[in-house]
């Protein structure tokens, strides 16, 4: 067994332990995005994906980070150092930008976002992961035929039930003034939601594009100067155009 694993360990030396780390780590999107309606991976599934690959052929894995303060923006700098069994390192940084005003997250959690977002694509570009949706498998379309199929089983119930529920005009009456109160009310507890989803799916956005469908939806209401800066932040941190 011994023998073995010393051939295993030479045969990694000779062919280079992290182009066969590159060509054998499986790291599934396991998170669903369910405002964008997209599988994505995270920092976690990353590692455990890598970790029984570094064990099997010696190698170690550091990833570490700082921050730096670049003009008014906070930015977190990850670097991820792969070192084999010769010794040999290679190293991947990343960048991410703090909002330290971001709603609903303290500052420890926008910290804390910020590094594994840029710990992330310092490991996506050692390990060379592709982030983007995969258009050819089966998830990708049970994603895309699912609004279809749920609308077509939706339909009947919803017609049924028009023809079965018709209370009399008095009834309908009483209950309009409650139901107009409490809409309103409803709407707005909606578009929080729907806003704090769509920060999220900024955030894990894989290309410019995505950003377009967003901005729409949140275009004149109360957030949209607020999804307009999110959008702005995301361009500025990928590179994109403005």
């Amino acid at each position: 067994m011994n023998a073995a694993v010393n051939q295993q360990m030479a045969s990694a030396t000779t062919l280079d332990a992290l182009q066969l780390i590159q060509l054998e780590l499986k790291a599934p999107k396991s998170k669903y995005n369910s405002f964008g309606k997209f599988h994505y991976r995270s920092l976690e599934d990353i590692l455990e994906g890598v970790k029984p690959l570094l064990q099997k052929y010696g190698a170690t894995l550091v990833v570490t980070d700082e921050v730096q303060e670049i003009g008014p923006v906070v930015v977190i700098t990850a670097k991820a150092v792969f070192t084999d069994a010769q010794g040999k390192q290679t190293m991947t940084t990343a960048h991410a930008g703090v909002d330290i005003t971001k709603k609903g997250m303290d500052v420890a959690q926008t910290f804390g976002a910020s590094s594994s977002y840029a710990r992330k694509y310092a490991l996506n570009g050692l390990f060379l992961i592709d982030d983007t949706q995969d258009a050819d498998t089966d998830a990708f379309h049970q994603q895309t035929n699912a609004p279809a199929q749920n609308n077509q089983q939706n339909a009947a119930p919803a017609q049924n039930q028009q023809r079965n529920q018709n209370p009399p005009r008095a009834q309908q009456q009483r209950q309009q003034q409650p139901q107009n109160q409490i809409a309103p009310a409803n709407a707005a507890q909606q578009l929080t939601q729907d806003f704090q989803q769509a920060l999220n799916a900024i955030h894990h956005a894989d290309k410019e594009a995505d950003l377009g469908p967003i901005y729409k939806q949140f275009k004149s209401t109360r957030y949209e100067a607020q999804i307009v800066q999110a959008c702005k932040a995301k361009k500025d941190m990928e590179g994109w155009s403005a």
